[in-house]
């Protein structure tokens, strides 16, 4: 997200209090809403608006003004109804919903009854564990789908001496240099750029191109 915007959250389990952190952190504005009151008291003081309320009564969501975020998260983590129904209401008013399912069923429903996204905190997390276990240089964020494209750094050791013009990254080894990193500052390197020893390359590419590549310059494992 690049500009600031209003994020509702409901469910304020332990993801769903530490999205609506995170959040806020990064500068936009964040409601809160959970059944539990001691979670809804837990986060009173930390972002913009919370509330105790049933998420599946379309009054109270309108109340707590629904229709006027830029989206909405339904992280709830217990109550395959209540996430459904929230789901089901917010994407009647019209808000994007992003739902948290917790299995591929409660998945399929979620996004029958408008959910733009469904995605598995537990599963993901799970993923993303996997592939730093086996690849521990891989700091990444995997963008999913088929193909899993992948963006990661790579140091410049190997390519210290070359510009990237020289290199040609994307043909030899079909990866794609997004900006680079030099006496801890950034910057996005030319084609004549030549490669420092002491350089870091962010990249992108196909998650087996990615493997492949970290494996040639020896920072695989």
């Amino acid at each position: 997200m690049s500009k600031k915007k209003t994020v509702l959250v409901i469910g304020l389990g332990r993801f769903g209090q530490s999205l609506c952190l995170r959040l806020t952190q990064m500068g936009h504005r964040v409601i809160g809403v959970d059944r539990v009151k001691a979670r809804v008291e837990e986060l009173a003081e930390e972002v913009d608006f919370v509330a105790q309320m049933d998420a599946s009564d379309e009054e109270a969501l309108l109340k707590v003004g629904a229709k006027e975020v830029d989206l909405a998260v339904v992280a709830i983590g217990e109550g395959l109804e209540a996430s459904v129904l929230a789901t089901a209401i917010l994407n009647g008013l019209g808000v994007p919903v992003w739902a948290r399912a917790i299995s591929d069923i409660h998945a399929k429903v979620l996004s029958a009854v408008g959910a733009s996204k469904v995605f598995f905190p537990e599963r993901d997390m799970g993923a993303v564990m996997a592939e730093q276990i086996v690849h521990p240089w891989m700091s990444y964020f995997s963008l999913g789908g088929d193909p899993d494209i992948t963006i990661t750094y790579v140091l410049g050791k190997r390519l210290a001496g070359k510009s990237l013009k020289d290199l040609d990254l994307t043909k030899r080894h079909g990866v794609l240099v997004l900006f680079a990193e030099r006496h801890g500052k950034r910057y996005v390197p030319r084609g004549d750029t030549v490669i420092l020893q002491e350089d870091k390359l962010w990249i992108a590419g196909e998650n087996d191109n990615v493997t492949k590549f970290m494996a040639w310059l020896g920072m695989e494992g």
